[in-house]
C-alpha cells in the first residue's frame, strides 16, 4: 500500500489490483483504491462501486468487519479528505447487524455520537 501512494496514478492502479488479487481478504486495500480514484476526481459512482464490490468480496471472502470499524473507516477516510469514500462507506455499511426496527433508533444514536 505504501508502494501505491508514490507511485503514477496508472502504476498505484496495478498495484492495488496485485494487493487486491494477492490478499482478497484485505480491506484496507479497497478503501485505498476507492481514495486513488477520488483523488484523482474519478467521481462518486466510481468510488461507491469500490466500496460496494469490497463489501460483497470481502463477505464472500467470510471476512467478517463489525459496522462499528467501518464507520470508523468511513470517519478516517473522512479526515483524509476523501469524503466520497467516506459517504460510500457509511452508505454500504451503516445497516450491517442492525435489525429493522433497531435501525432508527441506532442511527439517530450514531447522529448524536457525532455531535
Amino acid at each position: 500500500l505504501a508502494l501505491a501512494r508514490l507511485e503514477t496514478y496508472e502504476n498505484a492502479r496495478r498495484v492495488l489490483n496485485q494487493a487486491r488479487e494477492a490478499v482478497p481478504t484485505e480491506p484496507a486495500i479497497w478503501l485505498t483504491a476507492a481514495k486513488l480514484e477520488e483523488a484523482r476526481g474519478n467521481g462518486a459512482d466510481l468510488v461507491d462501486r469500490i466500496v460496494s464490490k469490497a463489501v460483497q468480496s470481502l463477505a464472500s471472502y467470510q471476512v467478517v468487519i463489525d459496522r462499528e470499524s467501518w464507520l470508523k473507516e468511513a470517519e478516517a477516510a473522512e479526515h483524509a479528505s476523501a469524503p466520497l469514500t467516506c459517504g460510500a462507506v457509511v452508505r454500504h455499511t451503516v445497516g450491517l447487524g442492525v435489525e429493522d426496527e433497531d435501525r432508527r433508533r441506532t442511527w439517530l444514536d450514531d447522529a448524536e455520537a457525532c455531535e
